[in-house]
């Protein structure tokens, strides 16, 4: 495995939004992993210590800060377009709510390289849920309403699992899937363009894996905070464009009346929480 690895050049972006200080432990677990090549951290204009925090702590990190938020997809594509370039043969998305364990990538390389066939691989994301611990395997599609359904287990799994989508927070991507599918897509701005780029590929040909014996651990949406209007908003305009690109036009009588009545629950639910 140590040759592979050397043969194999593997790049990582850290999509930074207020980060901070979150953004430290996931730069500092990523230092001690030997296999990354190159990482990029991408700062969407955050108002808090995140760059300043990185710059002191991780120098040798480049950083590119926009101007302004441009969200995930937009985000992350300034960052794989220069690995594209420069030939990397994986680029690794995470979140800086993350935090990798060091051996975290070598079984994500393995099984990506073990088949051609074989063009997404997301690790194990074990998450804290009061004092429980759950971990993520993915998610799956809902033709019809046009919804994803996250798929969580109490219980470490065993193997590897073939899966319809994987988290953007954290998924390692063949570059032979950029150049087939093209880039994220940067209509969304926010939630379901890693559902968007999973379902592309699925339809290119390609396959999706979570990998168990790699583990990354994931605190929940913190740059956004708890539910919130904006998140509302972010949330059902990309469901919007994503029934649009995903479901059968004959499903969008139900898949729209369900958004309107998810819509208002969504709203509903938050005022009587202020």
């Amino acid at each position: 495995m140590a040759k592979l690895m050397n043969r194999i050049r593997v790049a990582v972006i850290v999509l930074n939004f207020n980060g901070f200080p979150y953004v430290f432990d996931c730069l500092k677990s990523l230092s001690e992993v030997t296999e990354i090549g190159k990482i990029i951290v991408v700062d969407n204009n955050s108002k808090d210590r995140s760059v300043f925090l990185i710059k002191k702590n991780f120098p040798q990190i480049k950083i590119i800060k926009n101007r302004k938020n441009l969200g995930f997809a937009r985000g992350n594509n300034k960052a794989i377009r220069i690995f594209l370039r420069k030939g990397y043969d994986y680029i690794m998305l995470l979140n800086p709510d993350t935090v990798v364990d060091k051996k975290f990538l070598k079984p994500l390389v393995e099984l990506a390289k073990s088949d051609k066939k074989i063009g997404i691989v997301g690790p194990l994301l074990k998450e804290k849920v009061g004092d429980k611990t759950i971990y993520a395997l993915g998610a799956k599609f809902n033709p019809i309403l046009g919804r994803t359904k996250h798929i969580h287990v109490k219980a470490r799994p065993l193997h590897a699992s073939k899966q319809e989508m994987v988290s953007g927070c954290a998924m390692l991507v063949k570059k032979e899937v950029f150049e087939k599918i093209g880039l994220f897509d940067e209509g969304f701005f926010l939630y379901f363009e890693d559902s968007d780029f999973c379902l592309r590929a699925g339809k290119a040909g390609f396959e999706i894996f979570i990998e168990p014996k790699s583990i990354v651990y994931h605190k929940i949406s913190l740059s956004l905070g708890g539910f919130s209007l904006r998140k509302i908003r972010y949330n059902l305009a990309s469901n919007f464009l994503f029934i649009q690109k995903h479901v059968k036009f004959y499903f969008w009588p139900f898949a729209f009346i369900y958004l309107i009545v998810l819509g208002l629950k969504m709203i509903i639910s938050f005022l009587l929480n202020l």
